[in-house]
């Protein structure tokens, strides 16, 4: 997945997954993010034939280990990291690891409280059940209806119903071959400290006003730890943003994304009107 930029100096757009998901999770919102910038998706272990890590309390913390090995493999210098969910607290996890030109992070782990985080994980668990015991086929056939749908994406999505049947049944047996278990079992229990991140690296922090998994009111705890983060939200929408409004995260990454673009051109500009003219002109 990947968009030829129209400026050489334009930093890349990774993009991480949420649990349970893969790459493509993001294709509706690359579609609609303009070809200025390049982007480039790639599936965290245990997506995607990705061989997953022995997971436990450290588990955010070596995906981000992952993640930077995995740039330095690809030959990315600087990268605007944007993460959806767990893709998001990596992401954030990832920026004291490896020089990265911004984090954006949508609809982020790591600021709720724990007794909230284990609902989450229990729910999730309980859905995934169900949903496995059934074959692929009857699976499909089981979520063209619009109450299955709502039954198995509720919890994630602020409109089940207006979801593709095709869709959710492609996440649903993404969410099943994946780890993601696993992954809510030990990321659920993982708290974002601020030092984390150094206030130099521009952080955004994209909410969705209708997410029962990461509620807004953990906002008010990332304003806290981050106070130099930008914070928007996107309306109408559930935690699977990048399902519920791919038009809405484009649109929110290609301004955060313009901005830090438009950063780097100021201070590029400023480093040439400083240069000291030579002794006798």
């Amino acid at each position: 997945m990947a968009e030829p930029s129209r400026l050489a100096e334009d930093p890349q757009l990774l993009l991480l997954h949420a649990a349970g998901l893969g790459r493509a999770s993001w294709d509706a919102v690359v579609e609609r993010i303009p070809g200025f910038a390049r982007t480039l998706a790639i599936d965290l272990p245990g997506h995607g034939g990705v061989p997953g890590l022995a997971s436990g309390r450290d588990v955010v913390p070596r995906l981000a280990e992952y993640v930077a090995e995995r740039i330095a493999a690809l030959g990315l210098r600087r990268p605007h990291v944007v993460g959806h969910s767990l893709g998001g607290v990596i992401a954030l996890e990832l920026a004291r690891r490896v020089p990265v030109a911004a984090v954006t992070a949508l609809c982020s782990i790591g600021f709720r409280a724990a007794c909230h985080a284990c609902v989450c994980v229990v729910r999730t668990h309980a859905i995934l059940r169900i949903t496995a015991a059934v074959g692929p086929r009857t699976r499909g056939r089981l979520l063209a209806r619009s109450c299955v749908r709502r039954f198995v994406m509720g919890n994630v999505s602020a409109r089940p119903v207006a979801l593709r049947a095709e869709a959710v049944a492609a996440d649903v047996t993404s969410m099943i071959a994946s780890d993601v278990s696993t992954l809510c079992r030990y990321a659920g229990r993982y708290a974002f400290r601020a030092a984390e991140v150094d206030d130099t690296t521009p952080v955004n922090l994209v909410w969705a006003d209708q997410d029962r998994v990461v509620p807004l009111r953990d906002a008010v705890r990332a304003r806290r730890m981050l106070p130099k983060a930008q914070h928007f939200v996107i309306p109408g929408s559930g935690h699977f943003v990048v399902r519920d409004d791919p038009e809405g995260a484009a649109a929110v990454i290609y301004a955060c994304h313009a901005q830090l673009w438009e950063r780097q051109a100021d201070i590029r500009e400023g480093a040439r009107g400083n240069v000291n003219p030579r002794p006798g002109n």
